[in-house]
């Protein structure tokens, strides 16, 4: 009998402001459990991460968030009255400077971005072109950040209609898709904080944790 084929795992590094450096995080623990994703997919502060690994930068992209101060990051905003608050330009120049840009298709490792199509609220995948041009459309938060014109298409930041894209991940041919949803803890968060002490921890604590165990299993393999 032939053996099994290896699951293809998909990492779906999701939307998050400024709590999207966890990724990285997320990224280091995951190489310590011996699971290296075959694909990797993200939105806006995810797509970010998500290409700087995919592209092999991501210990310069770390190196360069450990470093910053308040002092520079005002220092990298340039403020805009029209488009949005910030132009992006300084910021998204500095990027460039510390991860190589190069066409997405041509990434080590598959990569797909999500982003918005503002004039009809469309989901749109981001497969090819420039890796920077691609997350600049992923993180562009209206009214934050100016939107982006792409092939006659206005994009804004892809968390407004899939903040955490797995959907991405299955359709690049992902068997296994570790989801990180930097949303979720602020959930959980109020949850714990409308239910008493006393109250007992919900029972699928115990089979989520037997399901990760199992992921990082067949990952491994």
């Amino acid at each position: 009998m032939p053996e099994p084929r290896k699951p293809r795992i998909g990492l779906a590094l999701g939307a998050g402001g400024a709590r999207g450096w966890a990724h990285i995080g997320v990224i280091r623990a995951l190489q310590d459990a011996g699971v290296k994703p075959d694909v990797v997919c993200g939105t806006s502060m995810g797509a970010l991460v998500g290409a700087a690994y995919a592209a092999g930068e991501l210990e310069r992209l770390e190196g360069w968030a450990r470093s910053l101060g308040w002092k520079d990051v005002l220092g990298l905003m340039d403020f805009t009255l029209r488009g949005g608050l910030i132009r992006g330009a300084r910021l998204f120049d500095f990027f460039r400077a510390r991860v190589a840009d190069r066409d997405v298709a041509a990434l080590p490792m598959p990569f797909g971005a999500v982003a918005t199509e503002l004039t009809t609220g469309r989901e749109v995948w981001l497969r090819e072109g420039s890796v920077f041009d691609v997350v600049r459309a992923s993180i562009a938060i209206p009214g934050v950040f100016s939107p982006v014109l792409r092939e006659g298409q206005l994009l804004v930041d892809g968390g407004l209609v899939n903040p955490v894209p797995v959907s991405l991940c299955r359709a690049l041919g992902a068997d296994i898709v570790i989801a990180v949803d930097l949303g979720w803890a602020k959930v959980g968060y109020f949850r714990e904080r409308r239910e008493p002490k006393s109250a007992p921890k919900p029972a699928r604590e115990a089979s989520d944790l037997a399901w990760w165990e199992r992921v990082l299993r067949l990952a491994a393999v």
